[in-house]
């Protein structure tokens, strides 16, 4: 069944009207059945040989796919302001290396053991309401077999645009010319978005960055280094956050101290000058645990941030921080489509273009997921009809009496018919409890329920139909 928002999503992109309701179908499979393997996710063979020729089709490419997803987010703006967060993940295809042409130039090394390739996505967040708009740029690339290591290649001396950190700034650009009638763009990235060159091409009059800095930069004209100005800086306030529970992390409420300069950051000695400017002045914030509240020999929660917006007053830097806790989302959508989700990396096809067609099919569906795992911390009154088909809103409509609860903690809180109301189902389906106060449900347990939700609403849909049909012989 088609999802509504799915139709013509590849209009007028694709060579031909066929490949782009396939394309569309495929989509559809891969939230249906929560599996990127194509027999996993097609039904019927025939929708699995559809499946395989859109995927083989030598007419089109992954870029192509990646215009409708762009389409799709340039439609979904709706805001003056968005963030736009990258990051780079690995797709490894290892296990299916005996089925590979060592000749395919569209796969190659990711380490010294593993072949596969990488996909850098700029995942565009609305802030007000946290929700996703879509994908602004999908660079997806791999490696030469035959490439020479870094040292025989002279990397560090190479322009950047040689680089392959150049995908932190040819996204940040990407965007800019996609949501060019945006008022303002915060860019954001993880350390290894820590480049000069993106801070001296990137920024304008309604395009800001916020990265984690990765080096004890040297100052213009200053003999401190970046790190040491920080560290000697006064304490602009203090506060608390919550810190998460993980392998070497304890669950606690840190207590936060809060500083922040503007700082002129100088060309670094080993770039060449050509272009660049001698600095660019950025402000930089550092978010340190107290030591009194750290328990047993961890670490202190640490951030150092550079950002390009200005800070007045405390809250402004306290504002930036917010943002960039968002940035854990990209990383949960890398878990949606890899092991615990669709196991992208399972995908049992022998060619590398048809496995990056195919994850930019698993990106946008993704997103989906992701949307209805975060609607439910959200206020907005969009219909379920956004996201699923009126039969499929009906049946979940008659289902929810399964999903309730006797007592009204276990009662569905949201307004009937919007996506927060379905979430709170397809969370329930997925194993979650359903009390608020034990947490909301992860974006894993999302996933679990709507292969559940299809699952059960294609056994609804078969009754229904024999119903029909025996309603109609009766008569």
């Amino acid at each position: 069944m088609i999802h509504k928002q799915f139709i013509g999503f590849f209009e007028n992109i694709l060579p031909d009207p066929r490949s782009e309701r396939r394309a569309e179908k495929l989509i559809v499979d891969l939230l249906n059945y929560g599996n990127a393997v194509v027999n996993k996710c097609c039904r019927t063979h025939t929708e699995k040989i559809g499946a395989y020729r859109m995927l083989g089709n030598n007419s089109f490419d992954q870029d192509d796919l990646a215009e409708g997803v762009y389409r799709f987010c340039k439609k979904n703006v709706h805001h003056s302001h968005l963030l736009c967060i990258q990051d780079t993940t690995e797709l490894n295809f290892s296990y299916n290396k005996g089925r590979m042409n060592d000749e395919d130039h569209d796969i190659g090394p990711t380490n010294d053991e593993n072949i596969g390739f990488f996909c850098h996505p700029v995942l565009v967040i609305d802030p007000i309401n946290q929700l996703p708009v879509g994908f602004s740029s999908i660079n997806i690339w791999n490696r030469s077999r035959d490439m020479p290591g870094k040292h025989e290649r002279n990397y560090k001396n190479h322009a950047i645009e040689e680089k392959e950190s150049y995908r932190w700034i040819s996204g940040a650009q990407k965007t800019k010319e996609l949501l060019d009638n945006v008022e303002c763009l915060t860019i954001m990235g993880d350390r290894e978005s820590d480049i000069y060159e993106e801070f001296a091409s990137v920024p304008d009059s309604k395009t800001h960055l916020l990265v984690r800095s990765s080096h004890d930069r040297s100052l213009f004209r200053e003999k401190q280094r970046l790190f040491g100005k920080l560290s000697s800086s006064p304490n602009r306030a203090t506060y608390e956050l919550e810190i998460p529970g993980g392998p070497n992390r304890t669950k606690r409420k840190a207590k936060m101290s809060l500083k922040y300069e503007k700082v002129k950051i100088g060309l670094p000695k080993n770039r060449p000058k050509s272009n660049k400017p001698d600095f660019v002045e950025l402000w930089a914030i550092e978010a340190r645990e107290l030591a009194e509240n750290v328990p047993g020999n961890e670490e202190p929660v640490l951030w150092r941030l550079l950002t390009t917006h200005e800070i007045n007053v405390p809250s402004d830097a306290l504002r930036y921080i917010e943002w960039y806790c968002l940035r854990w989302l990209i990383e949960e959508l890398f878990r949606i489509i890899k092991t615990r989700g669709f196991c992208m990396e399972s995908a049992q096809l022998e060619k590398g273009a048809s496995l990056k067609k195919l994850c930019v099919l698993a990106l946008q569906a993704a997103l989906t997921i992701m949307t209805l795992r975060l609607s439910l911390n959200t206020d907005h009154k969009i219909k379920a009809t956004h996201i699923f088909s009126e039969e499929q809103v009906m049946f979940l409509e008659i289902y929810m009496g399964e999903l309730e609860g006797k007592t009204e903690k276990l009662k569905n809180p949201y307004e009937k018919g919007t996506v927060q109301w379905a979430s709170w189902g397809i969370a329930r389906m997925g194993g979650w409890s359903g009390y608020i106060s034990q947490g909301p449900p992860g974006y894993i347990t999302m996933k679990e329920g709507i292969d559940r939700f299809y699952d059960r609403e294609e056994g609804f849909r078969t009754v229904m139909k024999y119903l029909i049909k025996k309603d109609v012989y009766r008569d």
